[in-house]
């Protein structure tokens, strides 16, 4: 009897063990989204946080609530006690302000969450949530710029700033169309080789035209380029076109400085067949860096004439994908940024890119209501499994277990126990 009841107590830390792990896997996390609060609901939930202000699943439910029902102030509000000690009221404060529109601010939120919070799902989100802002903070720049057009006109642009507007293209073919803006992505990134310039994204100067709603004329008008050289504030710019056929095509660029408006030197020109395009464009970037004045080192040069492919149907897919990003359309881009790729694996452009695309698309899907939902869901989920850790902490491990402290009938929540052994010698002394 003894050695069976020796055994029952041996075994009743494993199987308290057992039973939390299962109690665990009971309360594990579930893909359902958290439902969020209805408005009738937000009145309990407020009586909640205010008989326990340390509730931070009261705070973060009622933050959401207010952010859907329009009340942003009152979502910061809430929030704010516990940014600096809770990554998930950084994330809902993230959400805030994007809906406001703050979107570099949204971003820097974003990013802090990445840095502290623990869900690996969430952060994904977050992730493609910054593809996306990037260009949206891209079109609220380009509207900010406009509002203070008038008080830009009187700054002078930077002149070690240099903008490249998209190429305008003249073609009868339709798959050369998006030759343009693929060679301003070409050339911003050979002018961007060298420390000495700064160069303007691409992107960025797409945004400001798309903001003054120019046709694709417009992007050889030397007025034009003044104008937006003030509101990126470079001060230079380089408009070019393309034109002719597979057989017989023409580049051309100018190098205009800001804020004079009329045209410098004759344009730059480079002629021949569209199989001898890159070369054509390695030109072109040369000259351009002649017309700015800039002599570039041997490593700068080298690194110019670096080709980021020779695939031309690659380039003309990666313009595609670049023309249908620039619209919004990001699983379209997508498609053609991986066309690019899989034609040309090595083309790091077409990669880039191809990951921005996916992300945008990703995030451009989900709706701030969802956000708000998946984040309620992840950080409850979290919450249920640091308790778990926090009991388990408690319960002793069985193969750290003391079997003497069982036999006696002592076991308990420690993990270690002494018996002292007094010898004694025959007839009472010691």
């Amino acid at each position: 009897m003894k050695d069976a009841s020796s055994a029952r107590r041996f075994a009743r830390p494993g199987r308290a063990r057992l039973s939390l792990l299962l109690l665990a896997a009971a309360c594990a996390p579930v893909a359902a989204p958290r439902a969020p609060l209805t408005p009738a609901e937000i009145p309990a939930v407020e009586a909640r946080l205010a008989r326990d202000a340390g509730d931070v699943s009261a705070r973060l439910e009622l933050a959401d609530a207010y952010r859907r029902t329009g009340r942003a102030d009152a979502a910061v509000t809430v929030l704010q006690p516990v940014l600096t000690t809770e990554p998930a009221a950084t994330y809902f404060l993230a959400l805030v302000r994007e809906e406001q529109g703050q979107y570099a601010e949204a971003r820097r939120l974003y990013q802090v969450y990445l840095e502290r919070g623990a869900d690996a799902g969430v952060k994904r989100l977050v992730r493609d949530r910054l593809a996306l802002l990037a260009r949206l903070e891209l079109q609220e720049a380009a509207k900010y710029a406009l509002s203070r057009e008038r008080e830009l006109a009187t700054t002078p642009p930077l002149p070690g700033t240099v903008g490249v507007f998209p190429f305008l293209t003249v073609t009868l073919d339709p798959q050369l169309r998006p030759l343009g803006t693929a060679l301003a992505e070409l050339l911003t990134t050979d002018l961007a080789q060298t420390t000495r310039l700064r160069v303007v994204e691409r992107s960025q100067v797409q945004a400001l035209l798309d903001e003054l709603k120019l046709a694709q004329s417009g992007r050889v008008d030397t007025a034009t380029a003044a104008r937006s050289g003030r509101l990126m504030g470079a001060g230079r710019i380089v408009q070019g076109r393309v034109e002719g056929t597979e057989a017989a095509l023409s580049l051309q660029a100018a190098v205009l400085r800001v804020p004079r408006e009329a045209a410098g030197a004759n344009p730059l020109r480079e002629q021949d067949a569209l199989a001898r395009l890159f070369e054509l464009e390695k030109r072109l970037a040369l000259g351009v860096y002649d017309r700015l004045g800039i002599q570039l080192t041997e490593a700068e040069r080298q690194r110019v004439l670096r080709q980021q492919t020779t695939n031309i149907q690659a380039l003309l897919a990666l313009g595609f994908g670049l023309e249908a990003q620039d619209a919004g359309r990001y699983a379209e881009a997508a498609q053609h940024f991986g066309r690019a790729a899989q034609l040309d694996p090595r083309f790091q452009i077409a990669l880039r890119k191809l990951e921005e695309a996916e992300a945008q698309t990703q995030a451009s899907a989900m709706t701030p209501l969802v956000l708000g939902q998946l984040g309620l869901t992840e950080f409850h989920a979290l919450r249920r499994v640091d308790d778990f850790r926090a009991l388990e902490q408690t319960v002793p491990d069985p193969s750290l277990r003391d079997p003497t402290v069982e036999v006696l009938g002592a076991e308990g929540a420690t993990r270690r126990a002494t018996v002292d052994i007094v010898i004694r010698r025959p007839g009472g002394a010691q």
